[in-house]
């Protein structure tokens, strides 16, 4: 009697096996996805950052050349976005040394916004930006100066996904 009982629970079948393998399977596919999906996430928080960088960076320049800045020379382009500067080149080699005094504040805008585009464009993904100005009021001493900058959303990769974007405002 004891031998018989002893012989039915012998051990796993291959059955319960299978399925105990089928459960793993599964539990590791959804972990493997956890982590993919975890690393897209971060690159999209990069993206984001590396975006807002670029903003202050142009802040900076715009606070640098202030009385150009004023006079609403930064706000570029006319309309739409782009991801090439004032000069056209997507590879600007122009110089502008401000220790030596050899740039105008026209020069130093378009050297400026010549870099800014191309770093735009090198560091995000079909990347394009715009700088809008808004003249101060007759009551407000400051103006308004709008950058929004685009960038290709790198979950969503359809062609028709809409473009991460940002904006900040400065005022001067």
């Amino acid at each position: 009697m004891f031998k018989k009982i002893h012989k039915i629970s012998a051990g796993f079948s291959i059955l319960e096996m299978l399925v105990a393998l089928l459960v793993l399977s599964i539990g590791l596919l959804g972990v493997a996805t956890l982590q993919i999906r975890g690393q897209q996430f971060n690159q999209v928080g990069y993206l984001r950052t590396q975006a807002t960088f670029l903003a202050y960076d142009i802040m900076d320049r715009m606070r640098i050349n202030l009385d150009h800045t004023k006079a609403g020379g930064y706000a570029y382009p006319a309309s739409g976005t782009t991801n090439v500067g004032p000069s056209g080149s997507k590879d600007p080699n122009t110089s502008c040394d401000m220790d030596t005094g050899s740039c105008s504040v026209q020069e130093l805008k378009t050297y400026d916004l010549d870099n800014w585009f191309n770093l735009v464009r090198e560091t995000l993904p079909e990347g394009n930006a715009t700088i809008k100005s808004t003249d101060a009021d007759t009551d407000e001493v400051f103006e308004e100066h709008t950058i929004t900058i685009q960038w290709a959303n790198i979950i969503d990769r359809d062609d028709d996904a809409e473009k991460e974007e940002q904006e900040w405002k400065l005022q001067l």
